[in-house]
């Protein structure tokens, strides 16, 4: 089992250390853990809306983080546990490619999550933002996302894209056949090489099914758009949840195979 997607008390609403998720990983057999805390968030972002702080780490604690992970990769790998990634979660929506970049090359990541929760810095997966729902037509929303996660898979800066279809979250799904959509976004992230991840943290949500969900992933299998596992835990109780739900969704689409990223570097492993 694997797990590319968990949070710890660094991104400021989860809970728990590295080492208890990495104890927790032990305890379920997983064989690897990424650690993927919020990238900081960009200065005049936060200056726009204070209230965004709460979402990642102050950029001033990164390197603290990172030689947590890198603490408890070593510890790991003494005691035969599993093997501890270090990631991150990046917020790349359209205008923060370069702020993104001139972090993530400071460190030794092994896998970044790109990812985006910001339209026009409306935090839309927030549940107390969802008032911002009412400024838009639910259409042009997906398609809106969409194209800022289509420009997000491109900037070069993600490994993998993350609940690839995030903007379903509170239930709120155009009307009509959305099988265009997922088709041209998903030829978009294999023309872009990135990876996008099942993640479980979905069937916790209002939406009540996977980020992606069934029709998108088959659409993603058929585009040739290799694949993660990740649970999106805020707490280590959560780490690996769900994850036969992801399998056997995987399995169903036609995968046999994820992947998981050392040095932004791809190895398959069996499902």
């Amino acid at each position: 089992m694997i797990d590319l997607h968990v949070h710890t008390w660094h991104c400021r609403h989860a809970e728990g250390t590295v080492s208890e998720y990495v104890a927790v990983a032990a305890e379920r057999g997983l064989s690897t853990i990424a650690i993927t805390d919020h990238l900081p968030l960009p200065p005049q972002l936060i200056e726009r809306d204070p209230s965004v702080a709460r979402y990642s780490m102050p950029e001033s604690e990164l390197p603290d983080y990172v030689a947590e992970v890198l603490a408890a990769r070593e510890a790991s790998a003494a005691s035969g546990g599993p093997e501890v990634l270090l990631g991150i979660e990046a917020d790349l929506y359209p205008g923060n490619e370069e702020f993104v970049r001139s972090l993530i090359t400071q460190y030794p990541f092994d896998v970044v999550l790109g990812s985006v929760h910001f339209v026009d810095g409306w935090a839309f997966d927030d549940p107390d933002r969802k008032d911002g729902y009412a400024k838009w037509e639910v259409k042009n929303l997906w398609e809106r996302y969409f194209d800022d996660l289509i420009v997000a898979a491109h900037a070069g800066l993600a490994d993998v894209i993350g609940h690839a279809d995030l903007v379903k979250k509170f239930g709120y799904v155009p009307e009509g056949d959305v099988l265009p959509l997922y088709r041209s976004v998903a030829a978009a992230f294999a023309l872009a090489g990135v990876a996008v991840e099942v993640n479980t943290a979905g069937l916790r949500k209002p939406c009540a099914e996977l980020y992606p969900s069934a029709p998108f992933l088959k659409e993603l299998f058929n585009a040739g758009v290799p694949v993660t596992i990740g649970s999106d835990a805020h707490a280590p109780i959560e780490v690996a949840s769900a994850y036969d739900d992801a399998r056997g969704a995987l399995i169903e689409a036609g995968y046999r195979s994820a992947v998981v990223f050392r040095a932004h570097r791809a190895e398959e492993v069996p499902l």
